[in-house]
């Protein structure tokens, strides 16, 4: 019989999947965009990285947190040593994440909300890619780099408990 702890975990990993899969949606489409800069997809394909980039963060990152919490309810540990013993590398995992949080909601909503109103302005004038708009994406995809790291260094403490 399952138990609530097998469920969290296995959703827990789906998540983690989801969120670690931006980095190859991301490594896709930028070869695709700078292929296609110069021509009418290279907007489109912008537009459906940022859709698709923000879809995934959206299910993989609040479903890390809830299913993380759930783990600590079945664990009986604690979140950052409150109501409970936390582990050095679950600290630490805690923490990278906060730091991942500050990230997406600090740096990367508002860039990808002003790039996507600038990329819907583009399609509807039937405009290229702008240097503006590129610039804002090259900011965007390397905060996205760092955070797939964080995300890579998170995965590597849940499977080794190293710290």
């Amino acid at each position: 019989m399952l138990n609530f702890r097998t469920i969290f975990l296995f959703l827990h990993i789906i998540a983690a999947g989801l969120w670690i899969t931006q980095f190859v949606v991301m490594v896709v489409f930028d070869r695709l965009i700078r292929a296609n800069a110069d021509k009418p997809p290279g907007v489109t394909l912008m537009m459906a990285e940022v859709r698709l980039l923000n879809t995934l963060g959206l299910l993989g990152g609040p479903g890390i947190l809830l299913t993380g919490l759930g783990l600590l309810a079945t664990d009986r540990l604690g979140f950052l040593g409150i109501a409970g013993i936390t582990p050095p590398w679950l600290m630490i995992k805690q923490i990278l994440y906060i730091i991942l949080l500050i990230i997406v909601f600090a740096l990367m909503m508002p860039m990808a909300r002003r790039l996507e109103s600038q990329l819907k302005a583009a399609t509807a004038s039937s405009v290229l890619i702008t240097p503006e708009m590129s610039a804002l994406h090259r900011r965007l995809v390397m905060i996205s780099y760092l955070q797939d790291a964080l995300v890579l260094v998170n995965i590597f403490l849940a499977v080794t408990k190293f710290g």
